[in-house]
């Protein structure tokens, strides 16, 4: 066969490429940095969990598990979501558990988006919410959060939908990059505003158990009086710092929970089965563990900007997540990719611009790191943040 003969490649998604995680990743193993770019911890699941998931795979948990989650894990779920929230699910109906909160996010867009639908997604935004729009021939409509608290652009957003055709709106919080939580405030500003508009709302709250200082977080759940257009994702990797299994959840009305499955079924089928008996295991025998992981995650944070307070960056306030924000303009005019890749390659410890969370690349001079990472890693991360005027990073 000719080369010509090759039927053309025409790309659903020619403006996206390898993800910046991935980048700085490779770039941080090629320059033995340390890695806090990528949002994982670089320590191990619970023990018991490990073990609980030896036994499924030894009992014979091995084949396709139900479609829409094991029922054991669903009914632990919904009892979770009842002991936080005080809300009340059927595991049957309104659970579905997922290949991770990704492709949650990417089923529930694909569902319910047709071609020329319009989405709002609020930026900075993690990387999957546009391109899960666009590869379903949607529109996003792109509201950039206000700074320097990253706060809800109000009177954009009431203009915004009262432009009408508004199908579906992404809301993430805890936020991240920015490692913002909404207030009860907020909330009932959302709630006052999106209730008379026939607009689905997707709630990221992958980080939902992440929040520090005593702050509640303000779960949809909590509000009645937009639940019915409400679909919330959630991250089990995120809470037991094993984002490798990849293993999420979708709760949804029985109705939006009907079409999402529909999808579900065609895209992974189901959700790896040991993996599922053992998380639903551990949350039976030890469902404590989800009560200590704010505190958990915020002393790693408290340790972390202790470390780093004196290395030259300004840091911004974390309330929630395992991110934390640092701006570096004070230092030098150069952009946030440089400033990225200088860190990595000459103090050895990479993080992630935030202008790539922006579709338009918008650059403010900040910078992400990551602190779900053990003690010493923290220490040596802060170590050699503390060369940064030795090399001069930041002048050009």
């Amino acid at each position: 066969m000719n080369q010509g003969d090759f039927p053309e490649i025409i790309s659903k998604l020619p403006q996206f490429g390898t993800s910046i995680f991935a980048r700085m990743t490779e770039l941080a193993n090629r320059h033995q940095a340390v890695n806090l770019a990528q949002g994982f911890p670089d320590f191990s699941p619970p023990s018991e969990l490990i073990d609980a998931l030896a036994d499924a795979a030894r009992n014979g948990h091995n084949q396709y598990a139900p479609m829409p989650g094991v029922l054991k894990l669903r009914e632990q779920l919904a009892e979770r979501i009842y002991r936080q929230y005080q809300f009340q699910l059927d595991p049957g109906s309104q659970i579905t558990v997922t290949a991770g909160a990704t492709q949650a996010i990417y089923t529930v867009i694909s569902t319910f988006t047709k071609p020329g639908d319009k989405v709002i997604i609020f930026e900075p935004a993690y990387d999957s919410y546009a391109p899960s729009v666009l590869v379903n021939g949607g529109v996003p409509i792109y509201l950039r959060l206000q700074e320097p608290l990253f706060s809800i652009p109000w009177n954009q957003l009431e203009d915004t939908l009262k432009s009408g055709d508004i199908r579906m709106m992404i809301v993430n919080n805890p936020h991240n990059p920015s490692a913002t939580v909404l207030s009860a405030d907020d909330m009932m500003k959302l709630v006052k505003m999106v209730r008379q508009y026939n607009t689905l709302i997707i709630w990221d709250e992958v980080y939902d158990l992440l929040t520090f200082d005593q702050l509640i977080h303000q779960s949809a759940l909590l509000y009645e009086e937009i639940i019915e257009q409400s679909i919330v994702v959630y991250s089990l990797g995120k809470t037991l710092h094993n984002t490798g299994w990849k293993l999420g959840y979708i709760v949804a009305r029985s109705e939006l929970t009907a079409e999402i499955r529909k999808l579900h079924q065609f895209t992974v089928f189901s959700v790896h089965t040991p993996s599922q008996y053992a998380v639903a295991a551990f949350m039976s025998e030890f469902p404590e563990f989800f009560d200590g992981l704010a505190g958990f995650y915020q002393e790693k944070r408290d340790q972390f900007y202790t470390l780093v307070s004196d290395c030259g960056l300004q840091w911004l306030n974390t309330k929630g997540s395992y991110f934390m924000l640092a701006g570096f303009r004070h230092l030098g005019n150069i952009t946030d990719m440089e400033a990225a890749q200088r860190l990595t390659e000459l103090c050895g410890v990479a993080c992630v611009p935030i202008s790539a969370f922006y579709h338009d690349h918008y650059d403010s001079g900040i910078l992400r790191f990551c602190f779900a990472k053990k003690k010493e890693t923290l220490s040596e991360a802060a170590f050699r943040l503390k060369q940064i005027h030795q090399h001069n990073i930041f002048n050009k």
